[in-house]
């Protein structure tokens, strides 16, 4: 069976595979001894998953951004593979950008359906599990005053969630542009008050650890399991707290940017909301504050106006077209909206030159899609997705055949934009072999 995205070359002998099968078995068994061991390019050997240690790797930052109710899968994939695809019309707004993104269609993690589905679209899993942007913001995040930021529109739905900690517990998410702005360019008295909070929340954290260890002592093993998840937790938190409070001898950044005199965060003004969040995430990274952000754009029952006219029904019920043409063409209306402005700010991210006097868009890997892959059937298989920048090879539509017997997972792609990002990582939400022929 023919798939789009497989090799062109030949495929490797049996004794490759057993030879590089060996490498990793030895460079596991090193892990497992507390070592490291990065493997030597092998010329003999020509296999995606030892590229990652060669290459080089442009990806200094990574966005996220998904629409909670998805897009009509008929009008965002393209029809054809390859170069030569004609643009589908809900991804129409982005025809300038052609050659810097790519489509993939066919991936999802072979999850949970549903609402509750959606959550595993970064991590895998649908009931908690660290999320792709939170591995990557461990890896990167020493750099920026803040590791990453998860933003949102407002206040979306309770089972909405993007990022997951190392726990497995869903991350807080900034709603407000006037809340975000305030975030990232403080005022002097706004430090005052931040040093004074932090030093307060420290002594806070050094009696909870030590209550908590003193109970330890005192329950039975399973408790102190849960235990050491709270301690866990308390000190990854405490981690924060130092790191802010030694950022605050570094001045916040200054910026003209001026907000609107009120945040448009109710849901009628959720498309007002995107926008500004977009402008303020394009500062967020040029001005270095952080290197990892994600964007849950959320969707609940609100009627759109879009070019003058009021949409027949409310945005979850266009979701929900029953294949009905109006309703389809309305909710394709609204998903040309969410593109038109990740458009602008894929613009955004070209126009700022980062320090090594790249664009920020060459040096920033943007996922783009959603964790729901038929709305209208709560399907969560053949999920949209597209990447955009990162100094990698774009301007294809590559399928992945679901079928096949050497099919992909959505997980291999994540695998392969942190293995750009420089991370030493082989696994990911039950993947193992990575995409790195299709974006190198």
């Amino acid at each position: 069976m023919q798939v789009a995205m497989r090799h062109s070359k030949q495929q490797l002998k049996t004794t490759k595979y057993q030879a590089i099968r060996t490498l990793t078995d030895r460079r596991r068994f090193l892990r497992g001894m507390g070592m490291s061991l990065a493997l030597p390019m092998l010329e003999s050997f020509d296999v995606p998953c030892l590229q990652a240690s060669t290459v080089s790797t442009p990806v200094k930052r990574l966005v996220c951004v998904g629409t909670y109710l998805g897009f009509h899968q008929a009008d965002f994939f393209p029809k054809q593979t390859g170069k030569t695809y004609d643009m589908p019309y809900v991804l129409e707004p982005l025809v300038s950008f052609r050659d810097q993104f790519s489509v993939f269609s066919g991936l999802d993690h072979r999850g949970r359906n549903g609402h509750e589905g959606w959550q595993a679209w970064l991590s895998g899993s649908a009931t908690g599990s660290v999320s792709m942007d939170q591995l990557v913001a461990e890896h990167v995040g020493h750099h920026t005053r803040y590791a990453s930021l998860q933003l949102t529109c407002g206040t979306p739905p309770d089972a909405a969630r993007l990022s997951f900690s190392k726990e497995g517990v869903p991350l807080p998410m900034i709603g407000r542009p006037s809340v975000l702005f305030q975030t990232l360019f403080r005022s002097d008295s706004d430090r005052s008050r931040m040093e004074y909070v932090l030093k307060g929340n420290g002594s806070l954290l050094d009696g909870l650890l030590e209550e908590a260890t003193s109970l330890k002592r005192r329950v039975s093993h399973r408790d102190q399991g849960k235990l050491d998840e709270y301690l866990t937790s308390l000190r990854d938190v405490e981690k924060m707290v130092q790191k802010q409070e030694a950022w605050l001898e570094r001045p916040f950044p200054t910026t003209d940017y001026t907000l609107p005199a009120f945040d448009p965060v109710s849901p009628d003004q959720s498309l007002e909301c995107e926008m500004l969040m977009y402008d303020l995430m394009a500062l967020a990274l040029g001005t270095d504050s952080t290197r990892v952000l994600t964007f849950l754009v959320p969707g609940w029952s609100q009627v759109f106006e879009i070019d003058g006219r009021r949409l027949s029904a409310g945005y979850h019920g266009l979701s929900h077209h029953g294949n009905e043409a109006r309703k389809i063409a309305d909710y394709n209306l609204v998903g040309r909206e969410h593109v038109k402005r990740f458009s602008r700010f894929l613009e955004k991210l070209q126009s700022y030159q980062d320090p090594e006097d790249r664009t920020l868009l060459d040096s920033t890997a943007v996922v783009f899609g959603s964790g729901m892959g038929d709305s209208n059937t709560h399907d969560n298989s053949n999920l949209p997705v597209l990447v955009a920048g990162g100094g990698l090879s774009h301007g294809n539509h590559w399928a992945n055949d679901r079928a096949a017997s050497d099919s992909r997972l959505l997980g291999d792609l994540m695998l392969t934009l942190m293995q750009r990002s420089g991370m030493d990582i082989d696994q990911f939400a039950g993947a193992s072999r990575n995409l790195n022929e299709c974006l190198s």
